[in-house]
């Protein structure tokens, strides 16, 4: 990542790479992310926020030693990076982001490649069915509020 891709006032990064034009986007920062950008700004000299480690004027390449060294320092369950991925998709559908939107914020061109990605737990299913359950039940009462209503206006008493 290249200084000239951040733009903190705005909140973002652009991406110019990718298979697809959709992959090459404006990635939008969380606090977190915006404050680690803000950070490796101050305290990088090259142009690269995140530089190889023998060579500064160069781009890190991978970081798969770094992840997994980390993973291990940290006791946590063995995970690839790709599966963080998976996993903002995910909370990403269960906070209640539309296909669209989630599809532009992973780079995907199409809808279905979000369904790859994007899997609801048990536990959110189930709220959803409550959502549905609360929303029918409320559009019932609008109705009987209605009908309740037209019948006033037309001096029928309801029971």
């Amino acid at each position: 990542m290249k200084r000239e891709q951040v733009n903190l006032a705005a909140g973002h990064v652009f991406n110019p790479y990718g298979k697809t034009k959709a992959a090459k986007r404006r990635v939008n920062l969380t606090v977190r992310a915006k404050e680690v950008c803000e950070r490796r700004m101050s305290e990088v000299k090259g142009c690269y926020l995140f530089p190889h480690e023998n060579k500064p004027d160069r781009p890190m390449l991978k970081v798969n030693n770094a992840h997994q060294g980390a993973v291990r320092r940290s006791g946590v369950q063995p995970f690839r990076l790709y599966d963080l991925r998976h996993t903002f998709a995910s909370r990403a559908a269960m906070a209640g982001i539309d296909l669209v939107t989630l599809a532009a914020m992973l780079g995907h061109a199409r809808i279905q490649m979000v369904l790859r990605y994007a899997h609801p737990t048990d536990g959110h299913q189930a709220q959803a069915v409550k959502r549905l359950e609360e929303f029918n039940a409320a559009q019932q009462i609008k109705e009987f509020d209605r009908l309740r209503s037209d019948a006033r206006s037309l001096h029928f008493p309801l029971q």
